[in-house]
């Protein structure tokens, strides 16, 4: 059996103010879930001109779920992403632990994120 994921995009900027939410398989660590899945989003996010682009191609590719199936969704992994837009703070949390990235994240400050996490 498959291990599940569900991750929470949590966004804020002026444009836009809310969540959406992703649920997939093949991984079950936090770690994992950030390697793969919330680095991509982290990354989209910040090299999205606008908030607007990032958002329409998340819908477009239709990633996303809604809010009923992930609560439904027996999950081996929850954790959440959530990005302030206007501030540029991005974090990525499981549980009570929270990891800050200094600015817009870069594929090596996730990578030691990735780290501090096995």
């Amino acid at each position: 059996m498959a291990e599940t994921y569900a991750l929470c995009v949590q966004i804020e900027s002026h444009e836009y103010n809310g969540e959406f939410y992703l649920i997939g398989e093949g991984y079950g660590t936090p770690a994992d879930v950030l390697d793969t899945v919330a680095a991509n989003h982290l990354l989209r996010i910040a090299n999205a001109s606008r908030i607007e682009e990032y958002l329409l191609d998340v819908l477009k590719n239709g990633e996303n779920t809604g809010e009923a199936e992930y609560d439904a969704t027996d999950s081996d992994v929850e954790c959440w992403i959530h990005v302030d837009v206007s501030y540029q703070r991005y974090a990525f949390g499981v549980g009570d632990r929270v990891f800050e990235f200094s600015g817009e994240p870069t594929k090596s400050e996730i990578s030691s994120t990735v780290t501090q996490l096995q």
